[in-house]
C-alpha cells in the first residue's frame, strides 16, 4: 500500500512539475512605440513605420512570453487588456478577474457591439507598405466566459485600417461572413468552432488533469475562462500609400470582468499577395480542417486510415486526402511540411509512439514518391502524448503542419 500511495504522490509531483514549464509572462517597461517597432511589426521590412501612439492605463499594454508544451498558441507578442495586463496570468483561480482603469471609450467600438465601451486600450500607427499585402495573428481572450455570454456585456476587439488616398475604413478583426470579434459572436455555442474553453484550477487536486494535459497546461497559466483559438487577418494595401492602424479593445456594457487580445510579435508582416494566397489554398482544400494559423504555419488535421495495430495506409479517401496535401504542396516550393503521427491511449505508450512515428514515415515516403523532395518534410510520432478531444476517434490522426 506504501509503494502506491508513494508512486501517487510522485506522479503528481510530476505532472505539476511539468505545468510548473508553462508560463506566461508579461513586461510593461518598454514604451508604446518600442513595442510596436521591435515586437509587433519586426518583420516589415522596407516599410516605414511612425507616429506611434496609446491611448489607455499604462499597465494596460505590455510585452508577453509564453512557454506551452501541450498547446499550440502564440508564444511572444503584445497583449492589450481592458484592465491590467498582469491579472491575465494565472492559474485561472478566479471566475470574475475585474480591474477598472481609466475610462476610455472608443466610438468605433461602441459603434460595432451596440453597446457603450469602457476602459478602452487604444494602440495607433501609420505605415507605409512597400508591397500589397499586410497580415497579423492574434487571439481574444475574456473573463466574461461562459456565464456572461448574450448579458449585454459584449467585449469586442477591433484592428481598424484607414487611408485617405484611397479614402476609406474597415476593421480586420472578423471572422468569416464579416463577424466581428466579440465575447458574444464567439463562444461555446456560436461560432464555437473557434472557442476554447479555459477550465478553472484547483490546487489541491491537480491531478485531475492527468487525462486532460492541455487543459491543464491552459488552466495553470491563464487567467481567462475563454479563449478564441489563434486567428488571422490580412488586406490588400497600395505600395507607397500611407495607411493608419488602430488596435483597440474594451468592455462593453460595464467595466467589470477583463478582456484581453495577444497579438503575434513579428506577424504584422508587409508582403507580396502571393504569400498570403497560402492560406486561401488551404481553406479551398481543407475547410474547417485547419484548426491553426500561426502566421508561418498552417496546421491541419486528417484521419488517415490505417490497418489495424499497422502503418500500412489503407481506404480510397486516406489517398484522396493526401493527394489533396500533394497539391497544397505543389502551390509553393518554398513551403515545408512536418508530419506528425498521433494514436488514441488503447495499449502501450511507447508502442503507440513508435506506430505514430512508423504512420508518418509511411506518409512522409508516399509523399516523397509522389515527387516532393524529401528536404521538404519532417516527421514525428507522438503517441497518445498530445490528445486534442475525449473522443479517441479523433486522437487517431496525422498532423500536418506547413511552415513557410
Amino acid at each position: 500500500m506504501a509503494k502506491t500511495i508513494t508512486f501517487f504522490l510522485f506522479s503528481t509531483l510530476l505532472f505539476i512539475s511539468k505545468l510548473a514549464t508553462a508560463q506566461l509572462s508579461i513586461d510593461t517597461t518598454l514604451s508604446a512605440e518600442e513595442m510596436v517597432k521591435t515586437i509587433f511589426a519586426d518583420n516589415a521590412e522596407g516599410s516605414k513605420i511612425e507616429n506611434v501612439k496609446y491611448k489607455g492605463y499604462k499597465k494596460s499594454l505590455g510585452i508577453f512570453n509564453c512557454s506551452m508544451v501541450h498547446n499550440k498558441v502564440i508564444s511572444r507578442g503584445l497583449i492589450l487588456s481592458t484592465g491590467n495586463v498582469f491579472h491575465a496570468i494565472g492559474p485561472n483561480d478566479t471566475p470574475d478577474r475585474s480591474s477598472k482603469t481609466q475610462n476610455n471609450t472608443d466610438a468605433s467600438l461602441s459603434s460595432i457591439a451596440r453597446g457603450p465601451a469602457y476602459d478602452a486600450a487604444i494602440l495607433e500607427f501609420d505605415f507605409i507598405p512597400v508591397d500589397d499585402s499586410i497580415a497579423f495573428n492574434y487571439f481574444f481572450a475574456s473573463e466574461e466566459y461562459p456565464e456572461y455570454v448574450s448579458k449585454n456585456v459584449n467585449d469586442i476587439f477591433g484592428f481598424f485600417l484607414s487611408s485617405e488616398d484611397p479614402p476609406g475604413k474597415r476593421n480586420l478583426a472578423l471572422l468569416e461572413r464579416h463577424i466581428p470579434i466579440t465575447v458574444d459572436n464567439i463562444n461555446s455555442i456560436a461560432n464555437k468552432k473557434y472557442f476554447i474553453r479555459n477550465y478553472a484550477w484547483d490546487s489541491e487536486n491537480p491531478q485531475k488533469f492527468d487525462n486532460n494535459k492541455p487543459g491543464g497546461e491552459m488552466a495553470s497559466t491563464f487567467q481567462f475562462d475563454g479563449f478564441t483559438v489563434v486567428l488571422h487577418a490580412g488586406a490588400k494595401v497600395i505600395p507607397g500609400k500611407k495607411y493608419h492602424i488602430k488596435i483597440a479593445i474594451a468592455d462593453v456594457g460595464d467595466r467589470l470582468y477583463d478582456s484581453a487580445i495577444f497579438l503575434e510579435a513579428g506577424s504584422f508582416k508587409i508582403m507580396s499577395s502571393k504569400i498570403i494566397s497560402f492560406e486561401q489554398w488551404a481553406k479551398k482544400e481543407f475547410g474547417d480542417k485547419i484548426i491553426n494559423d500561426l502566421g508561418n504555419t498552417v496546421s491541419i488535421n486528417l484521419s488517415i486510415n490505417f490497418e489495424t495495430a499497422s502503418y500500412k495506409i489503407e481506404g480510397a479517401e486516406s489517398f484522396t486526402q493526401l493527394n489533396k496535401v500533394l497539391n497544397l504542396l505543389s502551390k509553393d516550393p518554398k513551403i515545408k511540411v512536418e508530419i506528425n503521427g498521433h494514436t488514441d491511449n488503447n495499449g502501450v505508450k511507447e508502442e503507440n509512439k513508435i506506430l505514430s512515428l512508423n504512420r508518418a514515415k509511411t506518409v512522409t515516403d508516399y509523399l516523397v514518391s509522389k515527387g516532393i523532395k524529401a528536404g521538404r518534410i519532417t516527421y514525428n510520432g507522438f503517441g497518445d502524448s498530445k490528445p486534442i478531444s475525449d473522443n479517441k476517434a479523433l486522437n487517431r490522426r496525422v498532423e500536418f503542419v506547413f511552415v513557410r
